[in-house]
């Protein structure tokens, strides 16, 4: 694989895969990609499991910046978050390498057909005792990564 590339489907996007989130402050924050091609992503061919790290940066993030670095949110993403915020995927790194793990989450907040995923992909369905004690799978718009890298980032620099 070739980087950087802006992509223009999810047919070469991988788990690992990072890249640049250009802020209005001229920072930088990184996003990556968790999981593709899951049960739980509305759009397998548009859309992707993927996340925001804890890293802020003066120019775009390289592979040994983000070393290490863990999760601070994640949700379904479409491709546009990365192309329309000005990103492009720059890298990728073995989630195992940084000892990233996917989320267990809720598909709702509870009731009949609630599952149990890990990342954006079912597991089983919940219990009724579950229902309510994990964190429920978002669905981020095409900005929302940049508005809340600066929020929980930038914020706290």
């Amino acid at each position: 694989m070739k980087y950087p590339f802006e992509p223009k489907s999810t047919a070469y996007l991988r788990p690992g895969q990072f890249w640049s989130v250009p802020l209005p402050s001229g920072k930088y924050a990184c996003g990556r990609v968790l999981q593709v091609n899951a049960t739980e992503i509305p759009s397998k061919n548009r859309a992707f499991f993927g996340g925001l790290l804890d890293w802020l940066g003066n120019q775009p993030p390289t592979s040994e910046d983000i070393a290490d670095c863990p999760l601070i949110a994640f949700g379904n993403m479409h491709i546009k978050a990365i192309i329309m915020t000005g990103g492009v995927i720059i890298g990728e790194r073995r989630l195992e390498e940084d000892h990233i793990e996917l989320p267990l989450l809720l598909s709702a907040q509870g009731g009949p057909g609630t599952m149990i995923l890990r990342g954006a992909e079912s597991i089983r369905e919940a219990q009724r005792d579950e229902w309510g004690t994990l964190p429920v799978l978002g669905t981020w718009g095409y900005n929302f990564i940049c508005k809340l890298a600066e929020a929980k980032l930038e914020k706290s620099a």
